[in-house]
């Protein structure tokens, strides 16, 4: 069992459904919660942290991936470094009136990029939306939260495929049958919402009950997308046409200079 820090140093950030997270000078703990009271969900939890820290070693460093920096020994928490600047979600809406195009197209092609690189790894995300990027020291976004994925076989790893434990949010959602898991068409159906919400600050059809979005996105309804950052792209990701997030990427760099992002 991970006991709770004492440390003066140490802050507690939040305490989650699966997980405690706490930040210790640069860096951030997230550790499972333990319900002295609750066994079966302490071991829910602890499931969870394995998971995400399985997916970290399946990923290894990348820029456009939140950085581990440790992993505890029987994978009972992870030590993740510190972004100062929080959330993509967060810092755009704070700072909407001073960010561009440019910038947002940026944004855009590295989540998209993030989402193609852990594909290539086996790895979906299964709870995309733009509260899961945050953004680094350098302005770039970093995808992050993977204690819900699923992941394919990794014989290098001696890890089993898992399916993924998480499912995503009302807008975010692609109406499936209920014992579908999650695939890489679900996450692009997602980045698309998430992609959404980087323009808009809103999940898509905002104020209308999740019964309402979820039937009219069984029915191929959604909402405009005219005037967007990548608008066309977005549709695409929600009428299925991409493939994968490689063919999205393939798609955009058809117009943006992807070179310099």
């Amino acid at each position: 069992m991970v006991a709770s820090f004492s440390m003066p140093d140490c802050e507690r950030l939040m305490v989650g459904m699966s997980s405690e997270t706490y930040r210790i000078g640069n860096r951030v703990r997230k550790q499972y919660h333990v319900l002295t009271d609750d066994a079966g969900i302490t071991a829910q939890n602890l499931d969870a942290c394995i998971t995400e820290a399985n997916v970290y070693l399946i990923l290894g460093h990348h820029p456009l991936i939140v950085q581990c920096l440790a992993i505890g020994p029987q994978k009972e928490y992870i030590e993740l470094e510190f972004y100062a600047r929080g959330s993509l979600k967060a810092y755009v809406k704070s700072n909407r009136a001073r960010i561009n195009r440019l910038q947002l197209e940026n944004w855009g092609v590295q989540m998209i990029q993030s989402v193609s690189y852990i594909h290539s790894k086996g790895v979906r995300h299964s709870d995309l939306r733009l509260d899961q990027w945050l953004v680094d020291e350098d302005g770039k976004a970093r995808l992050s939260d993977f204690n819900a994925s699923g992941y394919d076989e990794q014989p290098s790893l001696c890890l089993k495929k898992r399916e993924a434990a998480g499912l995503e949010s009302t807008g975010y959602y692609l109406p499936r049958s209920d014992d579908a898991d999650s695939s890489v068409l679900t996450d692009l159906f997602a980045l698309g919402s998430s992609l959404y919400e980087l323009n808009t600050d809103e999940r898509p059809y905002p104020d209308l009950d999740d019964s309402v979005v979820d039937h009219l996105f069984a029915k191929g309804h959604f909402p405009s997308t005219q005037g967007l950052v990548f608008g066309a792209e977005i549709l695409a990701c929600w009428h299925q046409k991409f493939f994968s997030a490689q063919d999205l990427f393939d798609a955009v760099r058809a117009f943006v200079d992807v070179s310099k992002i």
